[in-house]
């Protein structure tokens, strides 16, 4: 039992580390405008790790993913990410790529929330000292904005498709913001890796990290995030940075 426990705790770790370690975001259903594009750096750095890591330092990466996105339509998008970080004893890694097209729904379907849903693909490593593996997740996104309140749920499954971490794991994400003067959201996000379907694992082998964020809404053409997550228990990061650097490039002739 204990050896079947320690293998989705490593499958577990390993895909809330390409995921929640790389690209920390709570998604919105919106797609971007149709043949526009948007370049996202997404930059954190882990103060302190798990607290079953035997050498503390071994977490603190600061770790960059960029991302571009492209609208082909009104409801549909393709993202594309690089992976990459600076390991904690120095030096720059390249960690993957990976792939996002993503369908949103409609507004003209009336729903009374926002939905799209997104399947992410690639390969990625930990560090380059590993062989990298094909993994991925599918991202379903449901949202709604009440007043100056937005809520976002992000019940995502990640897989491992090759390597011997292969598996497929929960790994929910939620949002909550409210908006002052249209220009300051102020709100926490919260991130969680449960184990697999088959096996959900024990409390402190989870994945548990939540934390206050702010948006920042002065021009239409940029994005910008920052938050400090707090580790919940014992396998969890206990302390990261995260910020969101994004720009808007709208096709000629429109803004």
């Amino acid at each position: 039992m204990r050896k079947v426990i320690l293998f989705f705790s490593l499958m577990t770790g390993i895909a809330a580390y390409a995921q929640a370690d790389n690209e920390i975001q709570v998604y919105a259903s919106p797609t971007i405008q149709h043949k526009w594009t948007i370049f996202e750096l997404h930059s954190n750095y882990t103060f302190k790790g798990s607290k079953y890591l035997s050498s503390p330092k071994d977490a603190k990466w600061f770790n960059t993913t960029l991302e571009i996105t492209h609208g082909f339509g009104k409801n549909f998008e393709i993202g594309f990410y690089t992976f990459a970080g600076i390991a904690p004893g120095g030096g720059y890694q390249y960690l993957g790529n990976q792939i996002r097209p993503r369908v949103t729904v409609p507004a003209s379907w009336k729903w009374k929330v926002g939905a799209s849903l997104s399947l992410e693909f690639g390969f990625f490593r930990p560090d380059d000292t590993t062989a990298f593996f094909w993994q991925g997740e599918i991202r379903p996104v449901i949202d709604k904005t009440i007043k100056n309140w937005y809520f976002a749920l992000n019940p995502n499954i990640d897989f491992a498709v090759t390597g011997n971490n292969k598996g497929v794991g929960i790994a929910p994400q939620l949002k909550t913001v409210y908006t002052i003067n249209g220009k300051v959201g102020l709100g926490f996000e919260y991130y969680a890796g449960l184990g697999s379907f088959k096996d959900i694992l024990p409390g402190n082998l989870q994945e548990h990290l939540i934390g206050p964020i702010i948006d920042i809404y002065t021009h239409p053409m940029w994005e910008v995030q920052g938050g400090f997550l707090f580790g919940l228990t014992d396998n969890s990061n206990q302390r990261v940075l995260k910020i969101l650097l994004g720009r808007r490039k709208a096709k000629k002739n429109q803004k």
